[in-house]
């Protein structure tokens, strides 16, 4: 997350993630799943401008007509949690620049809503501790925690419990959102956890090393085969991924879907694999990089 102020005004760079691992343990008494997941952020990113409103409401206009611009987006429930949280009572006109698609397990929707707490910590200059606005960030959804610990992390329990993992070099990847989405509630409700757990080591063995080709072979999605139960056309994604061989080192899905994506073996191969998998119709096609 990038955030700069000028002359009254607070914009924030909102970057998507990807699992590079994700493993789910069990279910919770409370309806959650305990997971553990490897997540980085990408260099796909919404853009979010805040301005104060001296009128005390919050209003967001939103690039993207199909998502809601009320309290059903996460945006709005993030600036009302931390006003009930502080007793603040000024307001934002929040503008918000959708580019990371929706219902794609990149986790746009939660890195907007960090990128509402963090702004507006600083534009209202309540100067919260870092503790008070991650315990925020848990109560407005499991992903959004993640995003004050860029760019890489490991995290446990339904998302919110963070341990920051240093990334040593750049990584490039193709990126491909088929044009259908997968709902989380549906994939989680299907997936079985294991009897014996996948373990996150190797992968972030990999990352501490270095290099794409350890890194390929320990990507990993518990929910990968059941989003393609669930939605057999991304079956094709995953085959056209596979199919690029030498190009790359490896490719998963993120999340719940339906968003894959190949780990590349150069930037030159990122984009050649783009090329390919544009030709094939397989849905929107991005070049993306996760770095320090």
């Amino acid at each position: 997350m990038r955030i700069r102020s000028i002359a009254g005004v607070v914009e924030v760079l909102a970057p998507a993630k990807l699992n590079l691992f994700l493993e789910v343990l069990g279910r919770r008494p409370d309806g959650y799943h305990d997971i553990e997941t490897v997540m980085v952020a990408i260099s796909l990113c919404d853009t979010l401008t805040f301005r104060d409103d001296p009128t005390g409401a919050i209003r967001l206009r939103c690039s993207d007509p199909t998502l809601p611009d009320g309290a059903d987006n996460l945006v709005i429930k993030a600036a009302d949690r931390l006003r009930e949280a502080t007793g603040c009572r000024r307001g934002a006109e929040i503008d918000l620049t959708k580019v990371i698609p929706a219902q794609a397990g990149l986790a746009g929707g939660s890195s907007d809503a960090a990128a509402t707490l963090a702004a507006l910590d600083r534009l209202w200059d309540l100067r919260l501790a870092p503790e008070r606005l991650d315990a925020l960030a848990a109560e407005v959804g499991s992903d959004v925690p993640f995003f004050n610990y860029t760019p890489a992390a490991v995290c446990r329990g339904r998302g919110e419990l963070v341990e920051p993992v240093s990334l040593r070099e750049t990584y490039h990847m193709v990126l491909v959102r088929p044009n259908v989405g997968v709902s989380t509630s549906d994939a989680y409700r299907r997936v079985v956890p294991p009897d014996r757990p996948r373990d996150a080591g190797p992968v972030l063995d990999a990352l501490e090393r270095g290099g794409s080709e350890e890194l390929g072979r320990g990507l990993f999605n518990r929910l990968q085969p059941v989003a393609e139960a669930l939605r057999p056309e991304l079956v094709r994604v995953r085959d056209g991924l596979a199919d690029l061989g030498p190009l790359l080192d490896g490719s998963a899905m993120s999340g719940s879907g339906s968003a894959y994506f190949g780990l590349c073996r150069s930037p030159a191969a990122a984009r050649h694999a783009a090329e390919i998998l544009e030709t094939l119709g397989l849905g929107w096609v991005r070049v993306v990089t996760c770095g320090p």
